[in-house]
């Protein structure tokens, strides 16, 4: 292995920490949607181990972003356009962006979350009602 992969391992396995964190995943979690032992996430992260493309392709897919985000940013498209850089940077959605934008496409794939959402608020509404009138 040389050093540019383990560069880029380390980068890869950085981002994928990030994004597990930022959903409050835990690596155990992670591992049971991925089929995979634990210590693979945990080896993934610290960039002991290098992912395969179909693996990459997973986690995206777990976490409804494109794959691309997982890619050392010198690997981005914007990143061989200098002048696209900084507006790149700019207009790279917030993680409250981007969760809206998979909810909204989990929720297109499967109407059926919507009512099931709809029915959830009503019968915490209905509890909240009925413990205030007691």
């Amino acid at each position: 292995m040389n050093a540019h992969s383990i560069d880029y391992d380390t980068e890869v396995g950085a981002k994928v920490r990030a994004l597990r964190l930022s959903y409050a995943i835990k690596q155990t979690d992670l591992a049971a949607r991925l089929g995979v032992q634990r210590a693979a996430v945990t080896r993934w992260e610290q960039g002991t181990r290098g992912l395969t493309v179909d693996m990459l392709l997973r986690i995206a897919d777990t976490f409804g972003i494109p794959a691309s985000r997982l890619l050392p940013d010198r690997h981005h498209e914007a990143a061989t356009q200098p002048a696209l850089v900084d507006q790149t940077v700019m207009a790279s959605p917030s993680l409250e962006e981007s969760a809206i934008t998979s909810i909204t496409q989990l929720l297109r794939e499967r109407p059926e979350l919507i009512i099931a959402v709809m029915q959830l608020l009503e019968q915490q509404t209905l509890a909240t009602e009925s413990d205030s009138n007691s």
